[in-house]
C-alpha cells in the first residue's frame, strides 16, 4: 500500500523505496501562467481525493545547456513548462519522531536560467536515509520569467526569489505530515542557489523562513539596478508589440528571445537575476546581512570549490592561448587601473605556493575570487559581526575529467554532497573508489550535522573553529580534511584594499 500524507491543500499519495518515501511534484504556488505570469506566487488550489506524487513536476521554462556542459556536471536536459511551481520531499519511514526530523532544503544553482529540483545528482534519498532527515528540493521560475522587472505589470523582478519564498514557507506549514520539524530548517544551494540564499538572508519577505544555511560558490552579487532591468524588459516590449501583449506571448517565444538576447549562455552582460527594485529588495544584501536584520544568531556555513572558474575556460581555446598582454587586457574589467598589480600579487602569491603564474591559471584564479571566494568570504566577515556561528570551507578535491584541466571546479563538489557520486553520468566527473567515496561520506556527515545541531562538528573531521577576521580557519576538503588558517590571503588582502580604494573614490 503506497504512503499517504495529508496536506492542507488536500492529501497526496508518494512512494516508498528502501526505507525512504518520496512524495513528488507537490504544488507549492499556483501555476504562473496567463493572468499570473510575472506575478507574485498564490497559494495553490485544494484538490479532492487522493493527488498521484510519484513523479517529478516540470522543470521551469529553459534550454540545454550547450556543448554537453550539462551532461558533463549533471544538468541534463529537461522538458519545461511554465506551470513549475512544485516541490518533492524525501523522508525516512513515515513514522513518529520525537520532536520531527531536521529539514533540508535544497535551492538549485544554473545561472538563474537552467536547473531543476529533480536532476538525478540531487537524489534525497541518499541525505534522508542515511541522516534520519527530511530532504525537500524546489523549482523556481528562471530568466525572463521569474526577473522581468515590469511593475505595470506587477513583476517587481524578484518573482524567482518570491517563489523560494513561498516554497519555505510552504515547508514551514506542511512538513510537519512528513515527519519534519519545521522549527529547524536548512536551506542549501550552490551558485545561483548560494547566490539567491545570500539574498533571502536579507530579504524582508524571506524573514522567519529558515534557521540555517548553506551557501555554496555563491553569496554577495551586484544587484540589477532597477535602470538596467527595465532596459531589458523594454526589448520585450519592442520585440512582441507592447507591455500588455506580453502576457499572451507563448512562453516559448518568451524564451526564445531570452536566448537570443543572452548568447544563450549563463554569465553575460544582459543577465537575469535579482533586482533592486524598491519593494521586494530595498538595499544591498551585505547591508541587511550585516546589520543581522533578519540572521542575527542563525548558523552559517559557507564555502567554495578552490578552482571554480575553470569549469567556464576549459572548453574556452581563447583562454588556453592567453598571453600576458591579454591576461592584463582581460584583467582591466575587474581591476581597471589597478590591474598590473593586481597580476603582480597573484603571480607572487601563487608562485610562493607552487602553483602556476601562466596567464591561463592567473586569469581562472582571479575568477574564482572576483565572482565566488571573496564574495564568500565578504559574507563570511559581515555575518561574524553579530553572529559567531559561522563555518567557512573549501573543496579541494580535483576531477579527473578532461584530463585533470578542472582541478576542484565549480558544480564537483554537489554530487559529494548528496551521495551520487556513483550515479552513472557523473562518474567521468567524479571518479570513484574508496577516496572518492570516503569524502561522500564526510560531506554528508559535515552537511548533516549541521542541519541537525547548527554545528559541522562530527566524527569524521579534525576540530573546525569558527570563522573569524582574525584567524579565517577554512576547512580544506579534498583527498583529507584539514583547517587551514587565511588560505591565499595576500590576495584576498589585495582585494580588501582594491575595496577600501573604490570606497574612498565613491565607486
Amino acid at each position: 500500500m503506497r504512503p499517504v500524507v495529508e496536506t492542507s491543500s488536500g492529501k497526496l499519495r508518494g512512494r516508498e523505496q528502501d526505507g525512504v518515501v518520496s512524495f513528488k511534484g507537490i504544488p507549492f504556488a499556483r501555476p504562473p501562467v496567463g493572468a499570473l505570469r510575472w506575478l507574485p506566487p498564490e497559494s495553490p488550489e485544494p484538490w479532492t481525493g487522493e493527488r498521484d506524487a510519484t513523479a517529478f513536476g516540470a522543470s521551469a521554462m529553459q534550454r540545454a545547456l550547450p556543448g554537453g556542459l550539462g551532461d558533463l556536471i549533471g544538468i541534463p536536459s529537461v522538458t519545461p513548462s511554465e506551470d513549475c511551481l512544485t516541490l518533492n520531499v524525501w523522508t525516512p519511514e513515515l513514522r513518529a519522531a520525537s520532536g520531527g526530523r531536521p529539514v533540508m532544503v535544497w535551492i538549485h544553482g544554473g545561472g538563474n536560467i537552467v536547473g531543476s529540483g529533480s536532476q538525478p545528482r540531487v537524489n534525497g534519498e541518499h541525505l534522508a536515509r542515511r541522516g534520519d532527515v527530511v530532504v525537500v528540493t524546489i523549482h523556481y521560475r528562471l530568466g525572463s520569467f521569474g526577473f522581468l522587472h515590469a511593475p505595470e505589470l506587477g513583476a517587481s523582478g524578484n518573482e524567482a526569489l518570491l517563489d523560494q519564498v513561498a516554497a519555505l514557507r510552504w515547508v514551514r506549514r506542511e512538513i510537519g505530515a512528513f515527519g519534519g520539524d519545521p522549527s529547524c530548517v536548512t536551506v542549501f544551494g550552490q551558485s545561483a542557489g548560494g547566490f539567491d540564499i545570500a539574498q533571502l538572508m536579507a530579504l524582508r519577505a524571506a524573514a522567519g523562513c529558515f534557521d540555517r544555511a548553506v551557501p555554496m560558490s555563491g553569496s554577495l552579487v551586484a544587484l540589477r539596478p532597477r535602470e538596467l532591468a527595465a532596459a531589458a524588459t523594454e526589448r520585450f516590449v519592442e520585440r512582441f508589440g507592447g507591455l500588455e501583449k506580453l502576457r499572451a506571448v507563448p512562453a516559448e517565444e518568451i524564451l526564445a528571445y531570452q536566448l537570443e538576447l543572452t548568447g544563450d549562455r549563463v554569465g553575460t552582460s544582459l543577465r537575469f537575476g535579482p533586482v533592486l527594485d524598491g519593494e521586494v529588495i530595498r538595499e544591498d544584501a551585505a547591508v541587511g546581512i550585516g546589520a543581522g536584520r533578519h540572521t542575527r544568531g542563525m548558523p552559517l556555513m559557507i564555502g567554495h570549490t578552490r578552482d571554480e572558474f575553470a569549469l567556464f575556460t576549459a572548453h574556452d581555446p581563447s583562454v588556453a592561448e592567453l598571453d600576458d598582454a591579454g591576461l592584463v587586457e582581460r584583467g582591466r574589467g575587474l581591476f581597471g587601473p589597478s590591474t598590473e598589480r593586481a597580476v603582480e600579487v597573484y603571480r607572487k602569491a601563487r608562485e610562493a605556493r607552487g602553483e602556476s603564474t601562466a596567464p591561463p591559471g592567473v586569469w581562472n584564479a582571479m575568477m574564482t575570487d572576483a565572482m565566488f571566494r571573496i564574495p564568500a568570504i565578504r559574507t563570511a566577515e559581515l555575518h561574524t559581526q553579530h553572529t559567531p556561528q559561522t563555518w567557512m570551507y573549501r573543496f579541494d578535491y580535483e576531477s579527473p575529467a578532461l584530463e585533470g584541466r578542472l582541478g576542484a571546479c565549480h558544480s564537483l563538489d554537489i554530487p559529494f554532497i548528496w551521495g551520487t557520486t556513483g550515479v552513472e553520468k557523473m562518474v567521468p566527473f567524479c571518479g570513484k573508489g574508496p577516496a572518492v567515496e570516503s569524502l561522500s561520506e564526510r560531506m554528508m556527515a559535515t552537511y548533516l550535522a549541521f542541519a541537525r545541531n547548527g554545528d559541522p562538528a562530527n566524527a569524521t573531521l579534525p576540530e573546525w573553529p569558527r570563522y573569524d577576521a582574525e584567524r579565517r580557519a577554512t576547512l580544506r576538503l579534498g583527498p583529507e580534511a584539514e583547517v587551514e588558517d587565511a588560505p591565499q590571503d595576500e590576495e584576498r588582502r589585495f582585494w580588501s584594499a582594491l575595496r577600501s580604494e573604490r570606497a574612498g573614490e565613491g565607486r
